[in-house]
């Protein structure tokens, strides 16, 4: 069977589908000669393969006339539109901190792009590459690159200093749009697309500071990266991932099921066919990824409660008795245990090594 391309988070879409929207451009058909919906764009949750997604911006920039569209489009969206990279880099202490966990997490929103960061005593490098070593296509290095400095402007550090701009695409007619976002000096034709900060730029304060939060989603970014293996195939991988992605938001099977652009129905049978239903995949993500969290003493009880999106902390209680036969507590205390015993590998929440 082919390998299904790598996706990106939809949110990306439905920004430039707002900024064209913005120029008085039409997008309803674009989006329906696609396959998608204005509501689809719009559950956070959604991800779209990136050919697609190259195909709706094209059409998009072509039909508005505006080949700089993507340096704007993400500021139509609120903060908070990215969910847990939003406010994980927030919450960071410093610009420097927020730009490590968005280059360290950027793969929650597009899989298949790797960010790095090279650096020395005078200024710090943000490189932009696929995880393969390709360059990345133009138009999404000009939106990745205005989507962190806008948003950071717009409530971490409204007063972002861009050192410069290197960027490997041929210089456009008019680079008026890049200067003017960036307030920086871009550079095009170079050898690598990088965003390059000065270091007083990198260690400069944000706005809203908490670092006890940005460790708290960083761990639940973490275990969301890391235990859904990209490399997991099939459409129950799929409903695993779409589930995990949604927390700690509770998600019905109609939520997962529009995430996925498939009906209820058509859920449901798939994983019949598989051999499973929608609450057994779903208790089984949920009792995975209370063992990772339980694994980890920095994050209470009460929080993995609220990382998996129950309403309080009983009824994670009851339901993590129902998975183990174990209260919380006293399944941490065994897993401690067994981790000196077993220093190496994971548990899933009955004991056994493995992941999902």
């Amino acid at each position: 069977m082919a390998k299904a391309p790598p996706s990106i988070a939809a949110t990306s879409t439905l920004a430039m589908v707002r900024a064209a929207e913005a120029r008085g451009a039409r997008t309803a058909d674009l989006l329906e000669d696609a396959g998608l919906t204005r509501e689809s764009l719009e559950d956070p949750d959604a991800r779209i393969p990136g050919p697609t997604v190259l195909a709706i911006w094209t059409a998009l920039r072509q039909r508005t006339g505006d080949p700089t569209l993507q340096l704007s489009a993400p500021t139509c969206l609120p903060f908070g539109a990215y969910r847990v990279i939003d406010y994980l880099v927030a919450a960071s202490a410093t610009v420097g901190d927020g730009v490590r966990r968005f280059a360290r997490f950027f793969g929650l929103v597009a899989e298949a792009v790797s960010l790095t960061i090279d650096e020395d005593r005078e200024e710090h490098r943000l490189r932009l590459l696929m995880a393969d070593g390709r360059p990345v296509p133009p138009v999404y290095v000009d939106y990745v690159f205005a989507a962190l400095v806008s948003r950071i402007r717009m409530r971490i550090q409204p007063d972002l200093s861009v050192l410069r701009v290197e960027l490997r695409q041929s210089e456009p007619e008019s680079s008026s749009a890049y200067t003017q976002l960036f307030r920086a000096p871009v550079h095009f034709g170079a050898t690598a697309d990088r965003l390059c900060f000065s270091d007083d730029g990198w260690r400069a304060p944000t706005v809203d500071a908490d670092e006890a939060l940005a460790h708290l989603l960083e761990d639940h970014a973490r275990i969301l990266a890391q235990r859904m293996p990209r490399e997991a195939s099939g459409f129950r991988a799929e409903v695993q991932r779409a589930i995990a992605a949604a927390l700690p938001e509770a998600r019905s099977a109609a939520d997962v099921a529009r995430a996925l652009h498939v009906s209820v129905r058509t859920l449901q049978r798939k994983l019949v066919a598989t051999g499973t239903t929608f609450r057994e995949v779903s208790e089984a993500v949920a009792g995975q990824l209370a063992a990772e969290y339980l694994t980890d003493p920095s994050v209470s009880i009460s929080e993995v409660a609220f990382l998996l999106g129950f309403s309080d902390q009983s009824s994670f209680h009851r339901a993590f008795r129902r998975w183990t036969g174990e209260s919380p507590g006293r399944w941490r205390r065994h897993a401690r245990r067994e981790d000196r015993r077993h220093p190496d590998g994971a548990r899933d929440a009955m004991g056994s090594r493995s992941s999902l």
